[in-house]
C-alpha cells in the first residue's frame, strides 16, 4: 500500500540507511505520488535502481586467487574477510550494497503492485506488461538473496532452514523476520509463473523484463532446486523466443571496440549489473588450468589479460574493462543452453547435451581450432558441460550458487583453500561460511533479524 509514502518519478533515489528501524531510507526530491499507469511505468524505467544487484560472491569462490601482494592489496577489509572465509566480515558501521541493492528492487517493484491495483490509464496489454516486469524484478532479487544469505536449498530441510525477509507489501518498516528457504522459493515460483502469462516476447532495452526473461529465470531457479525436468522446459521455451548467440570470432581481431556492451548483445535476457563494478579479479589456477584444457577458447583470449597494468604476468578479469562495461549477473541465452543441456545430461541425453554444448562451443573456439566434443555416457556428459559452464558463466554471479547445489552431490562436493602470508584458509563444502553474513548494522535496528553462522 502506498499509505504515506512520498517517491520521486523523474529523479527517484531509494537508499538503504542506518536510521531508524527503518531497512530503506526514502528520499524525496519533490512529493509526488504516483496514481497512474504512466506514473508507474516511469518508476519501472529508473534504471539504476532496478538493474543494481550483487557482485561480492566471486571473491568467495574457486575462480578467485591471488599469487601477488599488490591485487590481495587492492582488496579492502571485509573483501578480504569474504575472500578468505572468516568471521566479523562487517564491522557495525558498515552497509552491504547488495542487500541494499536487491531489497531496493523488491520495494520498488512491491509499489507497484500494490499501486497497479488502483491506478488509472493505460491500455490491459500496458498494464499486464507493468505488473509483470515488477514480478520479474522482484523474483530476481528474492532468488538472488535466498542464495547469498541462506543455505542451498534440500527439499527435506528448506521449510526449516532460514532464509531472508519476505517483503510483499510497499512499506519500509516492516518486521525483518526471515522466511524459511522454502517460502522465499515458492515466491520466486509464484511471482515468474504469474509473471509469463503477463509478459510480451520482446521489451523495449535490456533492462525491461520480457516473456523470455521470465522463462529464463524459471530455468534458473529450477536447476538451482534441482528440478532437471523443469529447468529443461524453462530454457527450451526461454530459446524457442531468443535463441541467437554472439559469434567471439567477429571480435577476436579487435574486441575493444567490437565486443558488444550487455545492452546491446543479443544474448542478454534480462541486464542485472554488479554491486563492485571494475574489481581486480585474478584468476585461480583452478580456472586457468580448465581454459588450457579448452584449445583455442576466445573467452579466454578477450576477457582476460595477462600484459594489463599494474599485473603483468598475472591473468586477471579484463572484460569489464574492453570499453568500460559493468559485469551483470543476469541471465543470458548461454546460461540457457548450458542449462538445457545440463538437465539433458541429468536425464539420460548426452547426445542432446554435446548438441547443445558444441551449439555454444562454436560462437566461443577460434575457427581454426573448433572441434565438436563427445561424451561416452551420460555421467560424461555432465562432467563436461558443467566445465563448458563454469568457463562460459566465470564472473557472471553464478559460480557460488553452482559451487553451494553441487555440495549436495557428492561426486562433485569440493574444499577451496587460499594461503596468504603464511596462514592457511578452507572453505569445506556445505560450511556455514557460503553463506553470506548480515550486516550487523541491519541486526541492530532490526533485532528480530537473525544473523547468519559464519562458524
Amino acid at each position: 500500500m502506498m499509505r504515506k509514502t512520498y517517491l520521486y518519478l523523474l529523479c527517484f533515489a531509494v537508499l538503504v540507511s542506518g536510521c531508524k528501524k527503518d531497512y530503506l531510507d526514502i528520499k524525496p526530491k519533490g512529493k509526488v505520488i504516483p496514481s497512474t499507469y504512466k506514473d508507474y511505468r516511469l518508476l519501472l524505467n529508473g534504471t539504476n535502481s532496478l538493474a543494481a544487484s550483487y557482485g561480492q560472491d566471486e571473491f568467495a569462490t574457486d575462480n578467485v586467487e591471488f599469487y601477488e601482494t599488490q591485487g590481495l592489496g587492492y582488496l579492502d577489509n571485509s573483501t578480504y574477510k569474504l575472500h578468505t572465509w572468516q568471521n566479523n566480515v562487517y564491522v557495525s558501521t558498515d552497509n552491504d550494497s547488495q542487500w541494499s541493492n536487491l531489497y531496493k528492487q523488491i520495494y520498488l517493484s512491491n509499489v507497484v503492485l500494490d499501486g497497479m491495483k488502483t491506478a488509472t490509464g493505460g491500455s490491459e496489454k500496458d498494464r499486464n506488461q507493468l505488473i509483470g516486469e515488477a514480478l520479474v524484478h522482484r523474483a530476481f532479487a528474492y532468488f538472488s538473496l535466498v542464495n547469498m544469505y541462506a543455505t542451498q536449498y534440500d527439499a527435506s530441510t528448506a521449510s526449516a532452514d532460514p532464509g531472508v525477509p519476505l517483503l510483499l507489501e510497499a512499506t519500509t518498516s516492516a518486521q525483518l523476520v526471515r522466511a524459511s528457504v522454502q517460502v522465499v522459493y515458492d515466491q520466486v515460483f509464484i511471482d515468474l509463473n504469474k509473471a509469463v502469462t503477463l509478459l510480451s516476447v520482446t521489451s523495449t532495452s535490456a533492462y525491461e523484463p520480457s516473456l523470455p526473461a521470465a522463462y529464463s529465470l524459471l530455468a534458473r531457479a529450477s536447476l538451482q532446486i534441482g528440478k532437471y525436468p523443469d529447468a529443461l522446459q524453462y530454457a527450451s521455451k526461454t530459446l524457442e523466443l531468443k535463441g541467437a548467440l554472439a559469434d567471439y570470432n567477429d571480435y577476436a581481431s579487435s574486441p575493444a571496440s567490437t565486443f558488444p556492451l550487455s545492452r546491446n548483445n543479443p544474448e542478454t535476457l534480462l541486464l542485472k549489473n554488479v554491486s563492485n563494478s571494475y574489481s581486480w579479479f585474478s584468476m585461480s589456477h583452478d580456472l586457468q588450468n580448465l581454459f588450457t584444457s579448452s584449445a583455442g577458447d576466445l573467452r579466454f583470449q578477450i576477457l582476460f589479460s595477462t600484459t594489463q597494468e599494474p599485473f603483468v604476468g598475472y591473468v586477471y578479469y579484463m572484460g569489464e574493462f574492453l570499453a568500460f562495461d559493468t559485469r551483470t549477473v543476469g541471465p543470458t541465452v548461454a546460461e540457457m543452453y548450458l542449462i538445457r543441456a545440463e538437465c539433458e545430461a541429468r536425464t539420460n541425453q548426452p547426445g542432446l547435451a554435446m548438441q547443445d554444448v558444441n551449439l555454444l562451443r562454436k560462437k566461443r573456439i577460434l575457427k581454426a581450432s573448433y572441434a565438436d566434443l563427445t561424451a561416452s555416457s551420460a555421467d560424461d556428459a555432465l562432467l563436461k558441460v558443467l566445465a563448458e559452464r563454469r568457463r562460459e558463466l566465470c564472473f557472471r554471479g553464478l559460480r557460488l550458487f553452482d559451487l553451494k547445489r553441487l555440495n549436495k552431490e557428492s561426486r562433485f562436493a569440493k574444499t577451496l583453500t587460499h594461503s596468504y602470508n603464511g596462514q592457511q584458509f578452507e572453505l569445506k563444502p556445505n560450511d556455514y561460511c557460503y553463506l553470506f553474513p548480515i550486516a550487523p548494522k541491519l541486526s541492530n535496528l532490526n533485532p528480530e533479524l537473525t544473523p547468519n553462522k559464519r562458524n
